[in-house]
Parts: C-alpha cells; sequence; structure tokens
C-alpha cells in the first residue's frame, strides 16, 4: 500500500466514525454589532456578543444557547463589563428566501428567565424572532424612543442558525434578523446604574427600502455574524490515530 492509499484509508476511517456520531454538533458563536455613534469618537466602542450551542442535525433545533454581551458604552470588548446571557427562550423557523420552507432559526437567548425587556405603552417587547420587523417598527427613525425606556432589567441576543449549514455565510435577509437590546444597570445614559435606559440594535430600513441602522440613538450598522464549528475530544482522538497511522505506513514503506 503506497502512502496515498494509506492516507485515503486513514481519512475514510476517520469520516466513518465520525458520521456515525455526527448527530450533535457543538458550534461557537460570534456577533458584531458596530454602534454608528462612536465611528468617529471610540470606533472600539462597538458591542459584541460570544457564545455557543448545540445543533441536532438529525431533528434539526438548537440547545443550550449561552453566551455574554459587553456594554458598548464603558469601551471595547477588553474593557467593557459583560452581561451574561443563560437563558435560551426563543427558536423560530423562518423562511429568509420567499420558497415557503423554513431554512433557518432565529434562536434567542436572555439575562433573565423572561423575554421582557422593553417596555412601552403595549407592555413588554422584546426583538426576538422580529429581525427587520423590529427594525422597521422602532429602529428606523434612529433615534430613541419611548419603547427603550423603563427597561427591564434584562438582557438579549438573537442568532440565525443555517438549517442546511450552521457555518454558511448569512445572506442579507438571514441578517436582518440579529439583533440585542442591553437593559441592565448602566446599560446606556444616565450612567448611574438606574437601568431606565437601554441599548439596542439591528437592522432597518427606509421607506424607500434602503438598509439604515436601527436601534438605540444611531443605531447598529454594519451587523455579523460568524459559527464556527467545536472539534468534539473524541474527534482530535481519531485525527492523532489516524495521522499515526499514516506515518507508520510511510515508515514502513521506507524500510521496505
Amino acid at each position: 500500500m503506497n502512502k496515498a492509499l494509506a492516507a485515503g484509508a486513514a481519512l475514510a476511517l476517520l469520516g466513518g466514525m465520525s458520521a456515525a456520531h455526527a448527530t450533535v454538533t457543538t458550534y461557537n458563536v460570534t456577533e458584531y454589532f458596530n454602534q454608528v455613534v462612536y465611528n468617529t469618537s471610540h470606533p472600539d466602542w462597538d458591542t459584541w456578543f460570544y457564545g455557543s450551542f448545540s445543533f441536532d442535525d438529525v431533528t434539526r433545533t438548537v440547545t443550550g444557547l449561552t453566551g455574554k454581551i459587553n456594554q458598548a458604552m464603558d469601551g471595547g470588548p477588553g474593557v467593557s463589563a459583560w452581561v451574561n446571557l443563560n437563558n435560551q427562550l426563543s427558536s423560530v423557523a423562518v423562511d429568509t428566501n420567499g420558497d415557503g420552507i423554513k431554512d433557518g432559526l432565529v434562536v434567542s437567548v436572555f439575562k433573565n428567565n423572561s423575554v421582557g425587556t422593553f417596555l412601552s405603552t403595549n407592555g413588554p417587547f422584546t426583538g426576538d424572532a422580529l429581525g427587520g420587523t423590529a427594525g422597521n417598527t422602532f429602529g428606523s427613525n434612529r433615534k430613541m424612543g419611548p419603547v427603550y425606556t423603563n427597561g427591564t432589567q434584562n438582557a438579549f441576543v438573537s442568532i440565525f442558525v443555517s438549517l442546511a449549514d450552521p457555518t454558511a455565510a448569512l445572506t442579507q435577509a438571514q441578517s436582518d434578523y440579529l439583533a440585542y437590546g442591553d437593559c441592565t444597570p448602566a446599560a446606556l445614559m444616565p450612567r448611574n446604574g438606574s437601568g431606565t435606559k437601554c441599548m439596542a440594535g439591528w437592522n432597518a430600513y427606509d421607506t424607500s427600502g434602503n438598509l439604515i441602522p436601527g436601534g438605540t440613538m444611531m443605531g447598529t450598522l454594519p451587523n455579523t455574524q460568524t459559527i464556527a464549528a467545536v472539534p468534539e475530544p473524541e474527534t482530535y482522538a481519531m485525527i492523532m490515530a489516524g495521522l499515526g497511522m499514516v506515518g507508520f505506513m510511510a515508515r514502513r514503506r521506507r524500510l521496505a
């Protein structure tokens, strides 16, 4: 057996072993919301979300989404305070390309065990599973409106997970579902820890259909997301075993 065949056999073995156990995969997710108001004065003062979740490719469900979001007004990710989000309370299947087939999940995780984030005259409101709709309704004027006052001291982030491939780059229609809201103390002025106002961001559209920043103050744009699989410990072991097999076969060939 030559080196190429040995390598192929090892990889085929690894692939077969992985396929047999590749039902639930853990992923890391990062979201970035550019705070337009700071583009000139503090370009690094933006909002980041770092999290992880599990995706079952048989049931096509997301579980265990958790993570943390920074409070942009305190500085960049290495300086600002972080809010832990540990309660996945919403997962909604959506059709983003108009073919009538649900192609993704909008999954939202909250600080509190409640979806109420903002308060308005109509009661608690949250942007989960609303995406661009929330932007059109509450953020298209790029100003802080009544919906952001008297926050519940809750916070949330919504991510988009493609059912075909969670790591796939998002289309614009899919990125319109990315959103965050932070109504925890000191999230926004006045800086006295009262928690009566909120930072929020998502994509919005003006009356002509142009993409504009949505959310608090001048809003956020661009909003991006990246998802990457986390290798399982046994995957590392299989990779090392496969590489060892390739090396053994190569050494055997040289000694022959």
